[in-house]
């Protein structure tokens, strides 16, 4: 197996998209001060990009738009990834429209909105495919470049807490965001002390520390997991190319166990602890494979790799459980080249086990293993026939619900070459039960190395990044 097979990037550049600064108090005139403002990205001192942001005043409406790049090396290649937000709100920053795209050299992404009443209608572009969606969007709505300006309206103190939605693009939906004024600070920005709001914010179980300066404008942030974003000059900001190649992510955001595992994807069962869990991170650590104990030292997992022998026979398409059939925004199992490539790879077998051992094989054999930053969607993954376990584990959901067999998305760690990787594989509804499946692997069932710390899809993956960089791992046995 080859590291390349593993990756931990994307949910690092997933969590950036989803952490800018992001009761429900309600929304007043607020004066936002025209202007642009740049800052540097980084990752244990070593820059990986730069955001743009600016704010414009247009009759009575504001105007923001939000520009990101990173560059990530992955093992001895530099992978780009980039978005643009722009969005116009009311004079309260009471959300009206918005675009979005994010792109990357195998994907991209488009997504246009608007607010109609308590609706926000949605028009979505991916692989040049078009579909429209409609979210609920009641009561007033931020979006995030909008946020530091809000706060500033509403003059709190340390101390004090506030409640606020914000619409995230990335995810398309509502999210709720929690800030708490901390103190008010003196940060030292290319060698000028500028006076700071210090907060907290927290979004979907993750939090981060955001300084603010008088116009609302964030100077700079401290992001789970390790991400920096400090303010510079347009120049400075710019300066990426020469830092990147120093920083690998995949090693960095590694878990290096107390002991190696021998022989790995061949083991039946696996004891470990696993410190830095705890009950409050709301994650779905357990399963019918992976049976877990908290403990005062730590969570102990066993998990183990079921007989498949044994599974009985049952015909697809199945209808339950029904969530786990649907398309979705980066799930398309409903596209027609989905459905055909499907029905082409499956054939005549009706038996859910075997028309799934053919869809994760095809996977297998047909992707080529390349680490990749992006956000994928079947669609592209099918046309381009390249990634790493994201685009193995989105397209081989897309595929298996296309011909009526549940599937889901698993993240987490995987052992390989003496550490554990941040990976993602799938579950499968098979014989009344979830088995879990590993299409960049190959493996039916997925072997016990594969530690499940969460599942769904990009809003629900986002969660682990709250634990990435405090885990520590003790190997107990396995056999």
């Amino acid at each position: 197996m080859k590291k390349e097979w593993i990756k931990c990037v994307s949910l690092a550049a997933s969590f950036f998209l989803l952490s800018v600064c992001g009761g429900k108090q309600g929304f007043k005139e607020t004066p936002v001060k025209p202007g642009e403002d740049w800052m540097g990205i980084y990752v244990r001192d070593q820059k990986i990009g730069y955001v743009y942001s600016r704010q414009d005043m247009k009759g009575s409406n504001y105007t923001f738009t939000q520009k990101s790049t990173m560059k990530l090396e992955m093992l001895g290649s530099i992978e780009t990834f980039a978005t643009t937000l722009k969005a116009s709100t009311d004079s309260k920053l009471d959300l009206k429209d918005f675009s979005f795209d994010i792109s990357s050299r195998q994907n991209s992404f488009f997504a246009q909105g608007k607010r109609i009443g308590d609706k926000i209608r949605i028009n979505i572009e991916t692989s040049g495919r078009k579909e429209t969606r409609e979210i609920d969007a009641k009561g007033s709505l931020l979006i995030s470049p909008a946020l530091g300006h809000w706060v500033l309206s509403q003059s709190p103190k340390p101390g004090d807490k506030l409640q606020v939605d914000i619409f995230e693009p990335t995810l398309l939906r509502v999210i709720p965001v929690s800030v708490k004024a901390i103190s008010f600070d003196t940060l030292l920005i290319d060698g000028k002390e500028v006076p700071a709001l210090h907060l907290e914010t927290r979004m979907m179980n993750l939090s981060s520390e955001v300084w603010l300066d008088s116009s609302g404008i964030s100077i700079k942030e401290l992001q789970q997991p390790g991400i920096v974003m400090m303010r510079e000059s347009r120049e400075k900001a710019l300066e990426i190319e020469s830092n990147v190649e120093k920083l690998d992510l995949l090693s960095f955001f590694a878990v290096r166990p107390d002991s190696l595992i021998t022989n790995p994807r061949t083991i039946k069962e696996l004891v470990i602890r696993i410190e830095g869990l705890t009950a409050a991170d709301s994650l779905s650590i357990a399963s019918s494979t992976q049976k877990v104990k908290y403990r005062e030292n730590g969570v102990e997992f066993c998990i183990s790799s079921p007989d498949t022998s044994k599974v009985s026979r049952t015909d697809i398409p199945l209808t339950e459980p029904s969530e786990f059939l649907s398309s979705s925004v980066y799930i398309q199992s409903g596209d027609p080249e989905i459905k055909n490539k499907a029905s082409e790879i499956v054939g005549d077998e009706r038996d859910v086990m075997a028309a799934s051992r053919k869809l994760v094989l095809w996977v297998y054999k047909n992707l080529r293993k390349r680490a990749t930053a992006s956000v994928p969607s079947a669609v592209e993954v099918l046309h381009t026939l390249e990634g790493d376990c994201n685009e193995h584990a989105i397209l081989l959901a897309a595929l298996a619900r296309s011909e009526g067999i549940p599937a889901k998305i698993n993240v987490g760690l995987v052992y390989l070459d003496g550490a554990f990787y941040y990976h993602a594989w799938n579950s499968l509804y098979i014989g009344g039960a979830w088995l879990p499946v590993d299409a960049t692997f190959g493996q039916i069932p997925s072997d016990p190395t594969h530690i499940q710390l969460h599942e769904g899809e990009l809003d629900e993956q986002a969660k682990v990044l709250s634990v990435v960089g405090k885990l520590k791992i003790s190997v107990i046995s396995y056999k």
